[in-house]
């Protein structure tokens, strides 16, 4: 008689990860976070993603992701335009309040971990903006994005570029803002080459500020938007529409 093997027991399931004190810099300034952000630039970045990159017929009726979803500016303009809005952030805190800005859905979510927590192929839209650099590994977040989206579906993002880096870290050594987590900044190479790879085909690609947005001359900093993309390699922020694959 051969021998009975017992079962080999299955995995337990891989318990969340805990975020560092660095990941949650913005839960932990809590309302000097909106008094520390940028209208402008804020507004700017909902002009281009949402309003401009995706709009309302490619929002009506979607199931749409909000990584990161920070303040709530975002989801409460994609609700506004139809989409059916899960906002998520690795802040508990930041997470209820916009749930209560957008009436939109909310869950504490891991932008490392997004596959894993909502499984892969389940939204129509992804949508981040100024999220990844943020997190201790931004092209593994770009990676789970692109995971969860649906094939033939989007993912809109916004980070900023490598090129200032030094200047927004010297900014926050003279503590000229109150950011101290991970700031990890990419390159447009770089951000092209993680979404070809995962099978994202970029469609639209957009710089914004030729130079700092604190400067009070946003309707030179818009007309530079508008007419100087050739120079995007050189502005602060990028901002990126690809398309999932079939």
């Amino acid at each position: 008689m051969g021998t009975t093997r017992n079962p080999t027991p299955p995995r337990a399931p891989t318990p969340p990860r805990a975020p560092t004190t660095a990941e949650l810099c913005h839960e932990r300034l809590g309302d000097r976070f909106a008094s520390a952000l940028s209208n402008y630039d804020t507004q700017r970045r909902i002009e281009v993603l949402v309003d401009d990159f995706l709009g309302g017929e490619l929002l009506n009726g979607k199931e749409v992701l909000d990584v990161g979803c920070g303040l709530g500016f975002f989801s409460q303009r994609l609700t506004e335009l139809g989409a059916e809005v899960l906002a998520t952030d690795i802040g508990p805190r930041l997470v209820e309040n916009t749930k209560r800005r957008a009436g939109c859905e909310g869950e504490v979510a891991d932008a490392l971990a997004l596959a894993s927590h909502f499984g892969e192929r389940k939204f129509d839209i992804v949508v981040s903006s100024e999220c990844i650099e943020h997190t201790p590994d931004p092209i593994a977040a770009v990676e789970q994005m692109c995971r969860v989206v649906r094939p033939g579906g989007f993912l809109a993002l916004s980070t900023p570029n490598v090129l200032w880096w030094p200047v927004v870290r010297a900014a926050t050594l003279l503590r000229l803002r109150p950011f101290n987590g991970h700031e990890n900044f990419s390159s447009w190479r770089t951000l092209r080459s993680v979404l070809e790879r995962e099978g994202m085909e970029v469609r639209r690609e957009q710089g914004l500020h030729l130079f700092p947005f604190q400067i009070p001359a946003h309707r030179l900093s818009r007309w530079c938007d508008k007419n100087l993309q050739a120079s995007r390699q050189l502005m602060i922020n990028m901002c990126l529409l690809a398309e999932k694959r079939p």
